[in-house]
Parts: structure tokens; sequence; C-alpha cells
């Protein structure tokens, strides 16, 4: 049975002291990781892990505007996302827009509450969003 994804707690030190602590608990698995943006808790989570990164995107939480390090956790765990989950299309395009996503990566999930978990396993899954090719010729 895989390990469960390890929680984000908000509240505990700094912005960047979480995002250290969580790189470091992340490491583990290769299960779906999914968090909320808000907090940029996930921000400095390694290129690896980030393949199995699902962010949800709360506008409540998030101000696109903001600057400081928690605005560039922020920005920085959107954009290495494999997959945002937002609650509506102004949403998406408004972040879209204000912090360079890619819109590909961009789902609409009503109620982030209950994210849709069938696509967080297509996409951030064990094996998700990797092509299986053969290796090109000058590979072999």
């Amino acid at each position: 049975m895989p390990r469960p994804a390890p929680e984000a707690v908000p509240g505990r030190g700094g912005g960047l002291r979480q995002a250290i602590a969580f790189r470091l608990a992340a490491r583990r698995g290769d299960h779906p990781i999914v968090i909320p943006v808000a907090g940029g808790v996930g921000g400095l989570l390694s290129r690896r892990d980030c393949r199995r990164l699902a962010s949800l995107v709360d506008p409540a939480a998030v101000d696109p505007q903001r600057s400081g390090p928690r605005g560039w956790l922020e920005r920085r765990q959107a954009r290495r996302s494999a997959l945002l989950l937002v609650p509506d299309r102004a949403t998406a395009m408004r972040l879209a827009a204000r912090w360079h996503v890619d819109l590909a990566r961009v789902n609409l999930a009503p109620d982030l509450g209950n994210p849709p978990r069938e696509l967080i396993d297509r996409v951030c899954g064990p094996g998700g969003g990797t092509a299986r090719t053969a290796k090109p010729w000058y590979a072999q």
C-alpha cells in the first residue's frame, strides 16, 4: 500500500522553511502529491517530484499580484505543477495571464474539496504523463 502524501501544514514556520521541509518529506514514493498553491509549500520540489504534483488553486486564498517570498513560491509551484485544478474558467485565465502558466495543464474542478481522483491518477500517478516510446537510435 503506498504511503499517503505528506501533509502541508500552514502556520508552522516561514514559507521557505515549510517548502524545504515539504521537499524533504515528499522524496519517497511515486504517488500523486495533491496540495493547494496557497503558501507555495510545493514551490521547492525537485523536477522529478513536480511530475507528481497536482496543485489546487483557490481564488480566495491566492493573490496573483502577491510579491515577496510567498508569492514567488506560489508562482513557482503553479508553473512547475503537472496539473493545476481551478474552480472556474475566469480563475484559470487570470492565473495563466499573470503567472505565465501553460493552459494545457489547467483543468476545471468545481469542487476543490473533492478533486477528480481519476484525472489526478492519470496525469500524476506512476507512469502518468510520460509517453512510453522506443528509444531513439542514438540512445540505444
